[in-house]
């Protein structure tokens, strides 16, 4: 960092050195402050091509995975659950996007080693990797939020050549990269994303950071000209590190990037004057998952919830009443579905917050695989596997390899819900409802990565009273049981404004 923005910003870097102004936020960013909270998803992200929490290194999966993603099954769910916007990943560092591009495909390296890649594959009459899929998910997702009046924002890192090539080169912010291909995603895409999140600006070298001579900022510059060529009044935020989360070193964000690792300090305003004397939007952004040693708690499947559902749901409604804005991460399945403890947790924000009165899974009692009421059948051989350190709730497992098998649950109320793992050896299973059958349902993922606290069945419209919820092994190796949620005595919430 060049020392006049170091001496400017010494001894402003702290969420409680932010110097408060009265002007009005700029106009593009208060639908943030109105929104009042989101999420995001670090969506098959992490790490370099061979160090990743997921281990994704081969085309054919990618690609199976972002064309699995069912965008209006999300959309549904995220209207209950009351956030208001999603900040998504375009990618993270490993090559492969979650949309299509022309310019990335021009620009692509070719393979890595077979080591650190073995799954790559290279483009037609090409030697370059194929690091873009056949579908553009970015947007497919932003239209089937935007139906139901929920925001999209981009994540994107700077990109780093050791990351995306396996090769120890240092090559942040090429202008292909900053010019070209954020300008033809921001024109495809319009004004269906609402804004941008940029990681990485302190990879840039010095001059790209500040020209002193002349006060420019090349790269931040550049990139808010290319977002709003598609955009002209799209959110932007540029991070500049932990250290500098809550003061923008920069003249283009309108939004603090916020990053931290426990839950964000209540604010004294939500409007913050920064060292440049620009206006912004307070905004915290934090983790639900617990820290994996090497990667801290973004986008981890693997591990449990980091903090009780009241405890985040207290810090994100007190930061709203202060006029900021919290994105809360939350892991999700590599196909995009829910992990059921997430739903619960995410829609108790919604309902503190008032931002939804819906709780389909608020008002559900989680019931884990060992709890005496769940009633397993003396055929099946049950196994209990513990500290399984995959992602199941409470990290543990009933599991039976026995055609015919069954675990029963007795339970009073409108709603149940069914979730375990899925996985390559997993088959079919059937649901009983009080000894009828609801069906064959399948616990089977041809990929290689399970999906946890996956729902397999649900009802929400029983009849009031006593029932019985029985599923049977049909087929495959081996029949998890992880969680079952019912009904459970309801708080009635209102959503109203704070």
């Amino acid at each position: 960092m060049n020392s006049k923005i170091h001496k400017i910003l010494s001894g402003v870097a702290l969420a409680s050195s932010i110097n408060v102004g009265a002007a009005e936020l700029p106009k593009e960013v208060k639908w943030m402050q109105d929104a009042k909270w989101g999420i995001s998803h670090h969506y098959l992200a992490g790490g370099t091509m061979d160090n990743a929490w997921y281990q994704i290194t081969d085309y054919n999966e990618w690609n199976n995975y972002v064309n699995g993603f069912d965008v209006n099954d999300y959309a549904d769910k995220a209207a209950k659950l009351g956030y208001r916007y999603v900040i998504f990943t375009i990618t993270q560092n490993r090559g492969y996007l979650s949309t299509t591009s022309d310019i990335y495909d021009l620009h692509s390296p070719a393979c890595p080693s077979k080591q650190i890649a073995p799954g790559c594959i290279t483009q037609v009459n090409s030697n370059q990797a194929d690091y873009t899929p056949t579908r553009d998910l970015v947007l497919d997702l932003a239209l089937a939020l935007k139906a139901k009046g929920i925001k999209l924002i981009a994540y994107l890192p700077s990109h780093l050549g050791d990351r995306w090539t396996g090769k120890k080169v240092k090559a942040p912010y090429p202008d292909w990269f900053i010019n070209g291909f954020v300008s033809e995603r921001a024109q495809t895409w319009g004004d269906n994303i609402a804004g941008w999140w940029f990681d990485g600006w302190y990879q840039a070298d010095e001059s790209q950071q500040e020209l002193a001579a002349n006060n420019d900022y090349p790269v931040a510059d550049q990139l808010a000209k290319s977002v709003r060529s598609g955009n002209p009044n799209a959110v932007i935020t540029i991070s500049d590190g932990f250290e500098y989360s809550f003061i923008p070193n920069d003249p283009q964000s309108n939004y603090t990037q916020g990053e931290h690792n426990e839950l964000p300090p209540i604010p004294k305003s939500g409007e913050v004057t920064t060292a440049l004397g620009t206006k912004v939007q307070w905004h915290g952004f934090t983790y639900t998952s617990q820290e994996d040693p090497l990667f801290g708690g973004w986008g981890q499947v693997k591990r449990s919830l980091k903090y009780s559902n009241n405890e985040v749901a207290n810090r994100v409604k007190d930061i709203a009443r202060a006029g900021g804005v919290t994105t809360l991460d939350v892991a999700i399945n590599p196909n995009g579905s829910w992990i059921v403890d997430r739903l619960v947790q995410i829609q108790t924000v919604g309902n503190t917050v008032g931002t939804t009165s819906d709780t389909t899974y608020s008002g559900l009692e989680l019931v884990n695989d060992d709890d005496p009421r769940i009633q397993y059948s003396e055929n099946g051989n049950w196994v209990r596997s513990e500290q399984t350190n995959t992602g199941e709730y409470k990290q543990d497992l009933h599991m039976t390899t026995v055609n015919g098998a069954s675990f029963s649950y007795d339970f009073s109320g409108s709603s149940i819900v069914f979730a375990t793992s899925k996985d390559i050896n997993h088959g079919n299973v059937e649901v009983f409802l009080d000894g009828k059958s609801q069906g064959i349902y399948s616990i089977f993922d041809g990929n290689n990565y399970r999906q946890v606290q996956s729902i397999v069945f649900e009802k929400h419209d029983l009849a009031a009273g006593a029932h019985t919820l029985t599923v049977k092994k049909v087929s495959g190796d081996v029949m998890p049981v992880d969680v079952v949620l019912s009904t459970k005595a309801k708080k009635i919430y209102k959503a109203k404004s704070l």
